[in-house]
């Protein structure tokens, strides 16, 4: 959960989701947020199209697939794929290749590192086990850019 964004898992059980509808109705009467029905919706796994029908029309959402994407983050099944990696260590490089950073100082270039950069990769390891092969990725440049106010690879 964050701010008005939520994510529920549970089971594919049309009591557990009419539980689920209930609460969210409950919460609604006494928080006025409702789940907007038009950016919800349900991704079923590993059930039946006939109970995955009944699922979407206890809960009038739309169905979904995986991978999504929640705050910025693949909802995936299974481990982050070498291109998800690829592109995770291009983003947070690409804070260090900002036109703003070439005429940074020595301690402007520290803290972009420790705040936006440190920052975003202790947001992804918090959710994902990265392999040591994407940490060294990002250690390289960072400590390039650090003393050298450069960011190659």
């Amino acid at each position: 959960m964050f701010t008005d964004d939520v994510i529920i898992f549970s089971k594919a059980h049309l009591p557990t989701l009419q539980i689920i509808r209930s609460t969210l109705k409950k919460f609604y009467q006494v928080a006025g947020l409702r789940a907007n029905p038009d950016k919800s919706q349900i991704v079923c796994g590993g059930c039946s199209s006939h109970l995955q029908e009944q699922c979407l029309e206890l809960t009038g959402y739309r169905e979904g697939c995986l991978p999504m994407r929640y705050l910025g983050v693949p909802i995936i099944a299974s481990k982050l794929s070498k291109l998800e990696r690829h592109i995770l260590v291009e983003k947070i490089i690409g804070k260090m290749k900002q036109r703003y950073t070439r005429n940074l100082s020595f301690a402007g270039r520290a803290q972009l590192i420790n705040t936006v950069v440190f920052g975003m990769y202790g947001f992804w390891i918090s959710i994902f086990i990265l392999p040591q092969e994407v940490i060294d990725k990002l250690n390289q440049p960072c400590r390039n850019f650090l003393w050298g106010g450069v960011y190659r690879i």
